[in-house]
C-alpha cells in the first residue's frame, strides 16, 4: 500500500479528497449505467428519491432534498417525473404554519423500489467481496468520520 504523508495534500490530484471526488464519479457512473443498461423506469436519482421516501414518511420536498444531495429545482423534476409514473403522491399539509407538499410513495413505487434493490445487491455485493467484514465496518467508520468533519465545515446550502 502506498504510504501518504502530509506533502500529499499540497498535490490535489493525490489528495484522499480527489480520490474520493473521484470514487463519487465512479459510483454515479456505475449507477447510472446499471440504470439504462437494464432499460428500468427509473433513473439513478428518482430510485434514490424512492430510497429516501421510504426511509423517511410523509418528507416534503426541501427535506428530500437534503437527503439525496439534490437542489430543490431538480428534487422538483424527480418528484415530478415520480408522480407521472405513479409511484409517488404528494398531498397538501403545513409545517411550521406553512403549507408544504408531504411525498408519500404508492404501492406501485414500493414495489419497483424493492425489484431494483435486489438487483444493486446483487451488483454490490460483487464489488464489496474484496473487502472482508472488519474492513467493511473500518471503511464505513471513517467514511463517517470524513462526513461529520467536512459538514461541520461546508457551507453548501440545499
Amino acid at each position: 500500500m502506498e504510504k501518504i504523508n502530509d506533502t500529499d495534500f499540497l498535490d490535489y490530484n493525490k489528495s484522499i479528497f480527489y480520490k474520493i471526488a473521484k470514487l463519487a464519479v465512479y459510483i454515479e457512473s456505475l449507477g447510472k449505467n446499471f440504470f439504462e443498461s437494464r432499460k428500468l423506469n427509473v433513473s439513478i436519482d428518482e430510485f434514490a428519491a424512492l430510497n429516501a421516501i421510504l426511509r423517511n414518511p410523509d418528507i416534503c420536498q426541501r427535506d428530500l432534498a437534503k437527503i439525496i444531495l439534490r437542489d430543490r429545482v431538480r428534487t422538483g423534476r424527480i418528484l415530478s417525473s415520480l408522480e407521472k409514473k405513479e409511484y409517488i403522491v404528494r398531498k397538501n399539509d403545513t409545517k411550521n404554519n406553512r403549507l408544504v407538499k408531504k411525498i408519500c410513495i404508492t404501492q406501485k413505487g414500493k414495489n419497483l423500489y424493492e425489484t431494483h434493490r435486489e438487483m444493486l445487491l446483487d451488483i454490490s455485493k460483487e464489488f464489496l467481496n474484496i473487502f472482508s467484514n472488519e474492513q467493511k465496518e473500518e471503511l464505513k467508520k471513517y467514511l463517517d468520520n470524513l462526513e461529520n468533519a467536512l459538514s461541520k465545515l461546508s457551507t453548501i446550502k440545499i
